[in-house]
């Protein structure tokens, strides 16, 4: 009877401690010589969706073989969990959870960190990793990967290079069992040097093809692929990758402040642009909106809608420029119209999803070039301008032309080095009924992807 009362009271014992460091880790802390400049606990009943991006799509990369649905995303006693699922849906075998900061939150350099339980099992591949905003790959920072079926080691590797010369370096942990208790994976990114920590241990280091361009935050489970090679029949499903916390913190420099800007649905131009500022320097913000947009507002460590703003970097400042939709501007007339393209990557890739209006379904091509996507307006239109919503698999070179009867084509704007993502063109102001997007230069292994094309303008 003692012997079972002293197990009791050691139960409790670990019980609570466990508790008091699952608490402890969810508040914000301070650490020394860094600035917490952004994160989510997600203590919310809700996703944050001003912070993230939720997946809605069946990836082609890697042969993996899960649909990502908004479905397996959710938050629960204070965790992100991305959950897989063995079940059909969009021509896929399994389901599972992704999401990323693209356009919401970048950084260059700093230190990015999460606090995750993994999930495990053959097959199962969770990784928290990041991209560069401006699109392409390589570069790509991998803070944490695991591999299922080995659920005490983790990897930690740095992509850089070309395509198709891609290179890549790294190192693996091997630890405890990461799907059995909650642990830290954290990198410390500076512009010659990016550590990696597991559990707030110095891990590996990398010195050489550091990338200096802002990157955002990816966090998903993959199901199946080259790598950790499909769920067979001892997978259990579902699985669950619980998520305690991500952030963000930039380094505190003497003499020096730090300026963090932000905005959707337009852009903000610093003059001087610095990665740092000496304490009291002053920098010239221009707010510039998209097309359709206009500008409305500062918010943050600055407020009011004097554009350009003035401002004085007395201290480390968080800035955002809101834009609201433009009555007055030009309007999307491509919306529902009919397409044609070179070609199609699948049946589930096609073209009319260029111009439905859900920037989470796309038009993909084969994997070659050149490749083009049309779109017939129906009529004469004056066409203002064109605003291209690139996937990973984006085009380099590219033209945008026009055409009055669909046979004899101009091309009113050239693209030699895309860097993807989102790309605005105005000024085009020309009378045509066809647009097409004439992709020359593929700037991955993958054809040309995009998830919308808008044309604005108004009819004759």
């Amino acid at each position: 009877m003692k012997r079972i009362y002293i197990n009791i009271l050691f139960f409790i014992y670990f019980t609570c401690l466990s508790q008091l460091s699952y608490s402890a880790a969810k508040k914000p802390f301070e650490l020394p010589g860094w600035v917490l400049i952004w994160n989510d606990e997600f203590e919310e009943s809700e996703l944050d969706l001003s912070k993230w991006r939720v997946s809605d799509t069946a990836p082609v990369k890697n042969k993996e073989l899960e649909y990502y649905t908004p479905d397996d995303v959710y938050l629960e006693n204070g965790c992100l969990i991305l959950r897989s699922q063995k079940r059909d849906m969009g021509g896929r075998e399994y389901t599972s959870g992704h999401v990323d900061t693209k356009r919401k939150f970048a950084t260059t350099y700093g230190r990015i960190e999460t606090r995750a339980k993994l999930p495990g099992g053959q097959g199962i591949w969770p990784a928290h990793w990041m991209l560069p905003v401006k699109g392409g790959w390589p570069p790509e920072i991998d803070i944490m990967e695991l591999l299922g079926h080995a659920p005490d080691r983790v990897y930690m590797t740095l992509h850089w290079g070309h395509w198709p010369n891609n290179q890549h370096a790294g190192k693996s942990f091997k630890g405890p069992d990461f799907t059995k208790g909650f642990h830290s994976f954290a990198v410390e990114w500076e512009p010659d040097e990016i550590r990696w920590y597991v559990d707030d241990v110095l891990r590996y280091t990398a010195v050489k093809n550091i990338p200096r361009e802002p990157f955002y935050i990816i966090l998903n489970t993959a199901v199946g692929g080259d790598w950790p090679g499909n769920p067979n029949s001892k997978t259990r499903f579902p699985q669950h990758h619980y998520i305690d916390y991500v952030r963000v913190y930039i380094k505190d420099i003497k003499g020096t402040s730090y300026l963090y800007t932000t905005a959707e649905n337009g852009k903000i131009e610093c003059t001087p642009y610095k990665e740092r500022y000496k304490t009291g320097e002053t920098v010239n913000l221009f707010a510039k909106p998209d097309l359709c947009y206009k500008f409305s507002r500062w918010e943050g460590d600055a407020s009011g809608k004097n554009n350009p703003l003035r401002l004085k970097m007395d201290s480390h400042k968080k800035i955002q420029a809101v834009f609201e939709p433009d009555p007055e501007g030009p309007k999307v007339i491509s919306k529902g119209k009919k397409t044609k393209s070179s070609s199609l990557e699948s049946p589930a890739l096609d073209d009319r999803y260029a111009v439905d209006g859900d920037k989470e379904t796309r038009w993909s091509s084969a994997w070659s070039d050149p490749q083009w996507i049309k779109i017939d307006l129906g009529g004469i239109c004056k066409i203002i301008g064109v605003k291209l919503y690139w996937e990973t698999a984006y085009a380099r070179a590219y033209d945008v032309q026009v055409s009055i009867d669909g046979v004899e084509w101009k091309t009113v704007y050239s693209q030699k080095s895309s860097g993807g993502d989102t790309e605005s063109i105005g000024d085009i102001n020309i009378e045509a009924r066809y647009i097409r997007v004439f992709g020359k230069k593929r700037a991955t292994d993958y054809g040309y992807s995009l998830w919308e094309i808008e044309v604005f303008g108004e009819k004759k």
